[in-house]
């Protein structure tokens, strides 16, 4: 019997999910991502908003607040237009383009930023 090392391990590991996931509908995954990403923006959104109106009020300025609500918000509509292409692309209406390409990549970047500004806003007003 044979032992397998470290990389044999990880080779047979990424086989194994890439023939996993070779079976599934990109378009399908794609939607559900930017459906997650607008669920996840409206729930950081309302926490932003509601911690600053409890944590920060008076502490921080409007400017400061505003700050990670717009990257957030920006992250959300993105995702919601994505989504919106990906249908109007499988009903036959639109032509795939790059933007949902790079739609992925900016949701996650805008959302981060927007989190990022929030905590340090936070570590000012502390």
């Amino acid at each position: 019997m044979t032992k397998l090392t470290l990389k044999d391990k990880r080779e047979v590991e990424t086989q194994r999910l890439t023939e996993e996931f070779a079976s599934l509908d990109p378009a399908t995954i794609s939607y559900d991502y930017f459906k997650q990403m607008v669920s996840l923006s409206l729930v950081t959104l309302g926490g932003v908003l509601g911690l600053s109106e409890s944590f920060l009020a008076g502490k921080a300025s409007f400017a400061q607040i505003m700050m990670p609500c717009i990257p957030i918000a920006l992250a959300g509509m993105l995702a919601l237009q994505c989504q919106s292409d990906i249908v109007q692309i499988v009903r036959g209406r639109k032509e795939p383009t790059v933007y949902l390409r790079w739609g992925h990549r900016a949701v996650s970047g805008l959302l981060g930023l927007g989190i990022g500004a929030f905590l340090f806003v936070i570590s000012k007003a502390i």
